[in-house]
């Protein structure tokens, strides 16, 4: 029997011997302080099996530590998102968006579709956020959604992420205006020309195409 402490401490050590390791992954102590449970998931020497039961029992910080955390086994990263995903639809948003700026792929995929702007806020500053996430969210995303990755300095500089936004009839019509003079000359024409478009929004994508042409 042992401290918290103690037992993380033990766990940390490059030298621990199997034979004190299986001793504290069977220690009913050890398994009470949630801190040595998280560890015990994530150590490369705990069985798959144990791992896995390990995750149903954490806190989803901790679930989030495991599903972001590349040395963890890919098999119980997996197990935290499964379990992340689960638990999504009854955390506050608070919870969401502290979850999007840290976790995983695996549960990250779904936050990108969050409809609260500032959960897509989080999600653009997450390290494994990637360019077709931002495309994704710009393709299918609402007014609110859109004007967050229109307004974000890294990502609305990106083509791609330019193009899905002015393909997005849900753009508000002053965001889009903004767009207009960094947009390529196949979404200036599909503005101009495609119907449903705002008159004063295909005015402006042919006044910048005739300007790049030298016709104005």
């Amino acid at each position: 029997m042992g401290t918290e402490g103690q037992y993380l401490r033990l766990l940390r050590q490059g030298s621990l011997g199997l034979e004190a390791f299986e001793a504290i992954l069977a220690d009913r102590t050890a398994r009470k302080y949630h801190a040595v449970r998280l560890a015990l998931a994530a150590h490369p020497r705990t069985p798959r099996r144990d791992a896995l039961n390990l995750v149903i029992t954490l806190f989803w910080r901790d679930l989030a530590y495991l599903s972001a955390d590349t040395r963890v086994h890919p098999e119980v990263r997996r197990a935290a998102d499964r379990d992340l995903l689960r638990r999504l639809p009854e955390m506050a948003l608070a919870e969401r968006i502290d979850l999007a700026r840290v976790v995983g792929r695996g549960a990250l995929m779904a936050l990108r579709f969050d409809p609260d702007p500032r959960v897509l806020a989080a999600v653009l500053e997450n390290r494994f956020a990637t360019e077709p996430d931002v495309v994704q969210a710009a393709a299918r995303g609402d007014g609110p959604v859109l004007e967050v990755i229109a307004r974000h300095p890294r990502w609305s500089v990106r083509s791609s992420v330019r193009s899905a936004l002015l393909r997005n009839r849900r753009l508000p019509i002053a965001l889009a205006l903004a767009l207009l003079t960094r947009a390529s000359a196949e979404d200036l024409k599909g503005l101009r020309d495609s119907p449903g478009v705002p008159r004063l929004l295909q005015a402006c994508a042919q006044r910048v195409l005739a300007q790049r042409t030298g016709e104005v």
